[in-house]
Order: C-alpha cells, then structure tokens, then sequence
C-alpha cells in the first residue's frame, strides 16, 4: 500500500512563492508514525516544494489550514479523479466535516492517534467510513514522528520538532483552541527518549543547526510545573532548541534561567499588542504590558532570543496608537517581532461568534481569506482601508534592514551561553520575512476583495468547485457568491 501525506500551503500574497524556514508543519511526519510498517509512505510539504502531481498513491491524506481549503480541495479533486483516496484533516476540516465530505472520500475530525490507523485498517479491509471521530487517547498516546522521512534539501534551515503538549489553559477570544482544545502534557520520559533516539537532525551549514530542534507545541508553558522538570531532565541531553509559550510565565526569573540552562535559546510568544484596550478586547490578560521592557531585558540577559508576534486591526486599535507603534517598539529597545499579522476571525473562535452576531464580518469573505493577512470583519474603530494601510506601513518599517542592524546591535553581546549568537545571527531572516506579504503589488488585504491564485481559479473553473463563503448563519456551505478571480470563469 502506498500511503501520500502532504501538507498544502498557499502563500499570503497569493503568488507561487516558497517559504523555507527554520519551523515547519510537522504533521506529515506525525502521522507517517502511524502508519503501519508494511506500508510505502512519502511525505510532502508545499511551503517547501512543489508536488508532484504525475504520481499515483492508494491513500492520501491532506493537512491544511482554513485559507489552504480552496487549493486542497482542487488537489483532492483531480486525485480522486484518478483513482486515489484522500482523507482530510485538521482544524477546518473538524470545524466543517460536511463541507469537506463534499471533496474527499473520507474527513477525520479526532485527534490522529485514534483515528488515522482505524481509518487504514478500514481501508485495506475495503469498509471506509466517511468520517472518523473516535475520542482523544491523552496525550499519552502521541507516537515519534517519522523524522527518518526529512528532506532537509528542500528546506536547509528546517529544524526538527517534537511535541511535549498540546493546548492551551487561556482563553483568548481569537484562538482556535479556546473552548475545543484543553491542555494536557506527554510523560517526560518519552519525550526525552524520542529526542534522544529518534531524532534526526538538520546537517547543514557545517553542522551548525546540528543537535538543535523546537518544541511544536502551542504553548510549552502552559503547565510551570511541567516546563520546570522537562527543563531539568533536558539539561542532561546538552541540546538547543526553541518553543512558544505565553509570556507570563517569562516573569519567572528562576524557570527562564532554567530554561537556558537546558538548552533553550529561543522562545516566541504571541504578544499581539502593546495596546492595553486591544490586549483587553481580545481576553488576553496574560499580557501585563507594564511588565514588558523588564521581561525582555531579563530573557535576552539569560541567553535567549524573545521574539514575539504583533496583529493590528483589533477593536481596541486606534490611529494613534498604530501610528505610534514603532516608537512604542523602539522605546522598548530589545525587541525582536518575527510576525505581523491582521487579526483574524477563525469562524470556530468566541471572536467570530461576536462579530457574526454583530453583523461585522465582511461580505463575500471565504475560506481563503483567513490567513492571518486579510481582514475580514469592520473593527470598531477603524476603517478597513486604514487597517491595510497601518499594515503595510509596520511590514516595511518592522522588516527593514536598518531594524535588523538595530536588533542585532542591541543583542548580540547580551549573553555568552553556547549558541546564543548564532540564533541572534540566524533571526535575522525571520524579521524580514515580516515583509514578505506585500510581494503582491495587486493585493488589497481585504476579504472579498483579492483574487486567490491563478493556477486553482483555473483548475475550480474547469472541475465546478465554489469557494466556501463564511459571514453568516450558512457558514457551513460552500455557497456560489462570485468572488474575485473566479467570478469571470464560473
């Protein structure tokens, strides 16, 4: 049996364009562990490289995100067309089954564990269901990835990942997880002993990335108590690695200490504002802002790279404020932002809800739409013009090379610890990157507004397919609402 799992990707200026970088979905080689032994599998990532569509597999399986769901769907399609049979999975693919029944022959909305080797077994005995949804074993249950399967060639600055955790304890109002995911943590042991024995690590540049990875998970701090004794039997091991986590607990002195001690050299955590009515708008007391500059300060003086990610567009952002930003940033002196988004509505979170009930969610806005780079709501205080224009503005300033002189200026002789430079040097990428959305000139960052990429209009034209529209009570349904770059071929 021939077994395809494929991670989709479609870039956020909607343009054929690759993203290599040091975190990747690791889902392919999560569930390539579940796979029986006898069983040929390959694993694909789009955001590293292209598909192959002449191939021919038995079963496929697809991992995608909201905004992934058009291009998946057209590759599910022509598959399904020649004989093969694909699965889905994930977020979406559990917010919406009914949808996505409509597109592959089977939609796992569970966690893998449970249900991707029932859904094997039924297949090779010829039973397949539609749709799998047998209860989480615990965390528990998580296997070892297939790290033998890493193609570091397409990706030479990858690192391996591993997950100790899954969800998160908050609440915020715009998470995915918040009521759908609660926390829970793996035996220690076993994440020790997967780091240890099957791991595999990157080889390039000389071995410099070598004996390094990241912690997949959402939040590794979600448990203190949990983070503290996986930290103290990671010291041991005399490995670098990176995670995310909420930055409250970098108000800890004594576990950030800890942390660096055992290996850790990089954490990024989702400060999201510096504006306290949008930090209280989007539930995320976690955020004292008071206490930023101090943290910051004291995570870069123990050897550790903090960079954190920024959302405009939130109800609680203003002109002022936006306009302000960058000397909000440049008075905190040692600040490292490696993402810039617009806040987005997942239509599974609390925030989507109140803004369905609002009656702000904008017109004709799809699945594609949610990316994290299109807005897709009327915020309170702001016209959606000034949202992309506040947008666009911060990803020239935050991603310029004289910030990157600047970041690297202020940090680079904070600590001594063993690779603490190198990550300092190799972050330097990453807060470009942040300008890498507005590699579209004819992108307007507004849902309903931009059309999505050429090659899967073409293909949803010539196979009948219709985005999947989601503003209201319907959002279940794909409906046939024209939208751009697919209106003048449907």
């Amino acid at each position: 049996m021939r077994i395809a799992i494929i991670a989709t990707y479609t870039h956020p200026t909607r343009l054929r364009i690759k993203e290599p970088s040091i975190m990747q979905s690791s889902v392919p080689e999560l569930i390539a562990g579940l796979c029986p032994e006898h069983a040929q599998v390959e694993i694909f990532n789009e955001k590293e490289a292209d598909l192959p569509l002449d191939r021919h597999w038995d079963l496929v399986f697809f991992s995608y995100l909201h905004s992934y769901y058009e291009h998946t769907k057209v590759l599910s399609t022509l598959f399904r067309q020649r004989g093969m049979t694909t699965v889905a999975g994930g977020r979406h693919a559990g917010h919406f089954p009914d949808d996505a029944a409509k597109y592959f022959d089977a939609v796992i909305t569970g966690e893998p564990e449970s249900n991707v080797p029932a859904l094997i077994a039924d297949f090779e005995k010829g039973e397949l269901k539609p749709r799998y949804s047998l209860p989480s074993q615990g965390a528990a249950a998580i296997r070892p990835y297939r790290y033998d399967l890493i193609d570091f060639t397409h990706n030479k600055v990858r690192l391996p990942g591993i997950e100790a955790s899954r969800g998160c304890p908050f609440t915020c109002n715009f998470c995915v997880l918040t009521g759908h995911e609660r926390y829970r943590f793996r035996p220690i042991p076993e994440v020790i002993d997967e780091i240890q024995t099957r791991m595999r690590w990157n080889p390039n540049f000389l071995g410099l990335m070598g004996d390094a990875f990241v912690f997949l998970d959402n939040n590794l701090g979600g448990s203190p108590k949990y983070l503290r004794a996986l930290c103290e039997a990671l010291i041991p091991l005399k490995k670098t690695w990176g995670c995310a986590l909420t930055f409250n607990v970098l108000k800890d002195e004594s576990l950030v200490k800890l942390m660096a001690q055992a290996g850790c050299r990089y954490v990024y955590t989702g400060l999201e504002s510096l504006n306290p009515d949008s930090i209280k708008a989007m539930n995320k007391g976690q955020n004292k802002l008071s206490e930023v500059d101090a943290v910051i300060r004291r995570v870069f003086s123990a050897g550790i790279l903090l960079s954190f990610g920024l959302i405009v567009g939130s109800d609680g952002d203003t002109n002022e404020y936006l306009h302000r930003l960058p000397d909000y940033l440049a008075d905190l002196k040692y600040f490292s932002v490696t993402f810039l988004g617009i806040v987005c509505p997942y239509p599974e979170t609390p925030f989507f809800r109140e803004l369905q009930a609002d009656n702000r969610l904008l017109p004709g806005t799809t699945s594609r739409d949610y990316d994290g780079y299109t807005l897709c709501h009327r915020p309170k205080q702001l016209h959606a013009s000034e949202v992309v224009e506040h947008f666009q503005r911060l990803c020239r300033t935050l991603g310029s090379l004289p910030n990157i002189a600047r970041h690297y200026a202020s940090k680079l002789m904070m600590s001594d610890l063993p690779r603490y430079k190198q990550t300092i040097l190799f972050s330097g990428p990453e807060i470009v990157s942040i300008r890498n959305p507005l590699k579209n000139p004819e992108r307007r960052y507004i849902a309903g507004l931009d059309a999505i990429e050429a090659w899967d209009v073409e293909q949803m034209a010539a196979l009948g397919l219709t985005p999947q529209v989601l503003t209201g009570p319907g959002t279940a349904a794909a409906h046939p609402t024209p939208v751009p770059g697919l209106a003048a071929r449907g």
